[in-house]
C-alpha cells in the first residue's frame, strides 16, 4: 500500500474517532464525588439522561424563555457549613452528581450572573434547573 493511501485511511480513522469521542461520556471522580458533565449534542444528552438514574443530583443549565442549553457554567456545591464538596469551572449543560446524603447549597455562575439554590439529596434523586433569562445578563 502506498503512503498516500495509508495517510488517507489514517485521516479517516482518526477523524471518525474524534467524532465519536464526545459521545462517550464517562463517569469522573472529584474526591469522593462521582459525576458526569456534558450534554452538547443529542448523543451526549442521551448518555447523560440514561446515566442519571445512577446519580442523586441532576443539574440542568439553560437561558432565556426558550430554555436553550448553556455550558461554561462555574459550578460549586457546598455543605450547609459552607465547606466546598464539589467544583467544576465549566459545567453544563447537564451535570449529574453522586453526593453523600445531606443538605447542600448549589451555586451556578453564567456570564457573571450568580444563581444559588438549596437542595436535599439522598436515596431519592433531586433535580435542579438553573435558567438565566435575558434580563439577568
Amino acid at each position: 500500500m502506498d503512503i498516500n493511501k495509508i495517510t488517507a485511511i489514517s485521516a479517516i480513522v482518526f477523524g471518525l474517532a474524534g467524532l465519536a469521542a464526545p459521545l462517550t461520556q464517562a463517569q469522573e471522580m472529584q474526591g469522593s464525588v462521582a459525576y458526569m458533565n456534558g450534554g452538547i449534542g443529542a448523543g451526549e444528552q442521551h448518555k447523560l439522561r440514561e446515566a442519571a438514574k445512577d446519580y442523586n443530583l441532576r443539574l440542568l443549565f439553560s437561558e432565556a424563555k426558550d430554555g436553550a442549553f448553556v455550558s461554561n457554567v462555574k459550578l460549586s456545591v457546598s455543605d450547609l457549613h459552607g465547606k466546598s464538596v464539589f467544583t467544576l469551572p465549566s459545567a453544563g449543560p447537564m451535570t449529574n452528581l453522586k453526593l453523600p446524603s445531606g443538605e447542600y447549597e448549589v451555586t451556578a455562575i453564567y456570564n457573571g450572573v450568580k444563581k444559588t439554590s438549596k437542595v436535599s439529596v439522598g436515596e431519592k434523586p433531586a433535580s435542579l434547573s438553573f435558567n438565566w433569562a435575558h434580563q439577568d445578563n
